[in-house]
């Protein structure tokens, strides 16, 4: 599994980036847990998330190519 960024605002023009690669599941759930409660509000520009490692990031900037 991964860490990845998420948009906070669901925009078109955001690019996902990974934070962590090769991360168990309970810990990567418990440190985006901790990531987001400590970090996150409703003003972030993003959130982090635990992703399946096969997962293919989002770059909203590729789409404009």
């Amino acid at each position: 599994m991964k860490i990845i960024t998420k948009d906070n605002f669901c925009r078109d023009l955001f690019t996902e980036k990974v934070i962590a690669e090769n991360v168990n599941e309970l810990i990567g759930k418990e440190l985006v847990k901790e990531w987001n409660n400590r970090h996150w509000n409703d003003h972030s520009d993003y959130y982090l998330a635990l992703v399946e490692d096969d997962y293919e990031l989002y770059d909203g900037y590729a789409d404009l190519m």
